[in-house]
């Protein structure tokens, strides 16, 4: 138990030093998504700020091939343990951009099932697992800003955190017929909370006595439960606006 309880400090000690040294602000990722080898591959540029002089910086990342690392548009050495990407440079302090490119066969987290109509693809990242399918971080301290561009098939639905803010084709062609969805987030969250859902999903809404609009979705197949799966969504937000003065 003492042994146990030693790691997770020392484990919570490492946290703590990047946060009190680096600011992660925002993360602009690219993620495509191949359903028939279950992969998913892309890239991620992290805006961030180094608030003390340091040399070395880390993102969870597990299992994942690392393909390249920039910081401020210049390839750096990095070092890649299948749970951390930790990346040397003569870091300035202030404004920074780390860019990374890689590709990800998750073994938990992110989820495929099904195939064709029934086709779907989900995370569940709750805890500190995003970092399996999402360069990332697992201290549920670091809170960042996640704009998500997903690139899939045009005829599914693809949901994300944040605002759709448009759907288009990819200014190069590929192969199959896809889709770049866009989202975007004005306000920042922990890693664990980024998610994504693909499907052939049927949509339902609502609208809380504050005007803040719901959208409650369901496999096509499953249209039946709408109302005993999202009994009572509506009262429920309703009495939590109310509860707590925030929309």
């Amino acid at each position: 138990m003492f042994r146990i309880l030693l790691a997770l400090f020392f484990i919570n000690l490492s946290f703590g030093q990047q946060i009190n040294n680096v600011d992660f602000i925002k993360c602009d990722a690219l993620i495509n998504i191949n359903f028939k080898n279950k992969l998913t591959y892309g890239g991620v540029i992290y805006d961030f700020k180094v608030l003390k002089k340091t040399d070395t910086i880390y993102v969870d990342a597990k299992n994942m091939n690392i393909d390249f690392v920039f910081v401020n548009g210049k390839k750096v050495e990095f070092d890649y343990s299948e749970e951390k990407i930790k990346i040397f440079s003569n870091f300035k302090i202030g404004k920074n951009k780390l860019q990374i490119s890689y590709s990800a066969k998750p073994k938990q987290t992110l989820y495929f099932t099904g195939e064709d109509e029934n086709l779907q693809i989900w995370t569940q990242g709750q805890g500190r697992y995003t970092s399996h399918w999402l360069p990332s971080f697992d201290d549920v301290n670091e809170k960042v800003i996640f704009n998500l561009k997903i690139i899939f098939d045009n005829k599914y639905e693809v949901i994300s955190n944040g605002k759709l803010i448009k759907k288009s084709k990819p200014s190069i062609p590929i192969a199959r017929e896809v889709f770049i969805y866009e989202y975007s987030m004005q306000k920042p969250m922990s890693s664990y909370l980024v998610m994504l859902a693909i499907g052939n999903f049927e949509k339902q809404t609502a609208t809380t006595k504050s005007g803040t609009p719901l959208e409650f979705y369901l496999d096509k197949n499953d249209v039946s439960k709408f109302e005993p799966t999202y009994r009572y969504s509506k009262e429920m937000f309703d009495y939590l606006e109310q509860e707590i003065g925030v929309k």
